[in-house]
């Protein structure tokens, strides 16, 4: 229906913006500890920022000696109708536990949820691996309707692709050799005003950090966390 020549506003059930990530990890405490340090504190293993959440799961096999894999919650403003929608765009979905995890896409699920609570500590990005760019942007671009910002080519049948929901960027890294047929989880990017302080505190408190170091992005400054037992790779970046 038309008013005064515009179309009417037809809602988007996806409406994709914060990330929750759900690591299994080796030494629940250890981790624990760190996340502590680097977000503050937890709510029963699971540590808010303003735009994602972490949480911690045991990751040892479970009795039939399954792998734990890790999870990457979307969520969405409307749960029933992004599933219906992604269910007409072809996407196969299995719903547990209140998410709907996109078959062949793991670990991608989506989840519905208000926007994280405001808190000193904000994701930059989150890094995703994928085994070619087409299936990537088809999914990511095509299905699920995020945002294609920038597509940064790196030689060798590599790129980067960079979506970006409302809140959060999402960085995906396709073509590597050790890629994998399937979508994973290369790593979390937490964002910092002052690189050099923070640096200095999670050193101090024991953490093994790199030197800071000029970021890929103009302006950037960055800085790795080395520690496995935070179950991914982690990034510091001031912009």
């Amino acid at each position: 229906m038309c008013h005064d020549g515009f179309v009417n506003s037809i809602p988007d059930p996806l409406s994709i913006a914060d990330v929750h990530v759900s690591l299994p990890v080796a030494d629940l405490d250890a981790a624990s500890r760190m996340y502590d340090l680097l977000l503050g504190e937890s709510e029963g293993l699971r540590w808010a920022a303003s735009n994602a959440t972490v949480a911690l799961r045991d990751g040892r096999t479970d009795a039939d000696a399954h792998a734990v894999e890790p999870t990457v919650d979307l969520t969405v403003a409307d749960y029933d109708g992004a599933a219906a929608l992604l269910r007409r765009r072809g996407l196969t979905l299995a719903d547990k536990d209140g998410a709907a995890a996109i078959v062949g896409a793991s670990p991608l699920r989506i989840t519905a949820g208000p926007q994280v609570r405001p808190t000193g500590r904000m994701l930059d990005h989150i890094v995703l691996t994928a085994p070619d760019a087409d299936r990537a942007v088809a999914l990511l671009g095509g299905r699920l309707g995020i945002n294609l910002r920038l597509v940064r080519e790196l030689g060798d049948g590599m790129c980067q692709l960079f979506f970006r929901t409302r809140t959060v960027v999402i960085e995906v890294v396709a073509g590597a050799p050790d890629a994998g047929d399937h979508l994973g989880l290369m790593g979390l990017a937490w964002r910092t005003d002052d690189i050099v302080a923070e640096r200095h505190r999670l050193a101090g408190a024991g953490l093994e950090v790199s030197d800071v170091r000029t970021g890929r992005k103009g302006g950037t400054r960055v800085c790795t966390v080395r520690e496995p037992a935070l179950g991914t790779a982690t990034l510091l970046i001031e912009q």
